[in-house]
């Protein structure tokens, strides 16, 4: 959720500084629509899984490590595209941590009661709608990767891990360095009007030939 309300701030700071949207879309992909479309099908599966199944069961637990997976591939496979190395490696430091905890996300009872103050906390359960999972500092692995970074937005609070802020600068960079104007060249007027170099340069050289026909003619009517 916070990776999509930052694509949209970031999309609208480009939009306010006429960044060139468009060029994003000519940038080159590999992988195909096919993986594409398997990496949004196991996020799709994932959200729904998430949302209204509770518990932690191995189905969800599977279907968070294929979809992050999977969408590490993605990266990997365009790591030619601006922000791709960012965003493999916000990735890779969130599964990291999730792999080491029973494949869940694990954030402090302190932060949840920070985030949600109104719920009740309960250890080692999971977060209604998210994939954390409530633990305490000393029971957490990893823990410097975890969910430690307190956000306080106008509308809700929230905590991220270092790997989603990594995820956010990915983003941030394919959009602001995906969108550069290209700056094309202009052409001379002559070649402009004419579409042709050779044509102008053509042209150019009979009208020096009648010119200097004239030239001869005044000559010798003088003579």
């Amino acid at each position: 959720m916070v990776l999509a309300e930052a694509v949209i701030f970031l999309i609208v700071v480009a939009i306010l500084l006429r960044r060139d949207l468009g060029a994003l879309a000519q940038l080159r992909f590999r992988g195909g629509w096919k993986l594409t479309l398997l990496v949004a099908g196991l996020f799709a599966v994932q959200a729904l899984v998430i949302l209204y199944a509770p518990g932690q069961s191995a189905f969800q637990v599977v279907t968070l490590m294929l979809s992050q997976g999977a969408l590490l591939v993605l990266m990997v496979l365009n790591y030619h595209v601006p922000g791709a190395a960012l965003f493999s490696l916000g990735i890779a430091l969130n599964l990291a941590v999730m792999l080491a905890n029973g494949g869940w996300m694990p954030i402090t009872p302190e932060m949840y009661r920070f985030v949600h103050p109104e719920r009740a906390v309960e250890v080692q359960s999971r977060a209604p709608d998210s994939k954390g999972i409530i633990l305490p500092r000393e029971q957490t692995n990893l823990w410097v990767l975890s969910d430690i970074v307190p956000i306080a937005l106008p509308w809700r609070r929230t905590a991220v891990s270092i790997g989603d802020l990594l995820l956010i600068g990915g983003a941030a960079q394919f959009i602001f360095q995906g969108s550069v104007r290209r700056q094309v060249a202009k052409a001379s007027p002559m070649v402009a009007q004419t579409g042709c170099p050779h044509l102008s340069a053509s042209t150019s050289g009979q009208r020096g030939e009648t010119l200097e026909s004239d030239a001869g003619r005044l000559t010798i009517r003088k003579g």
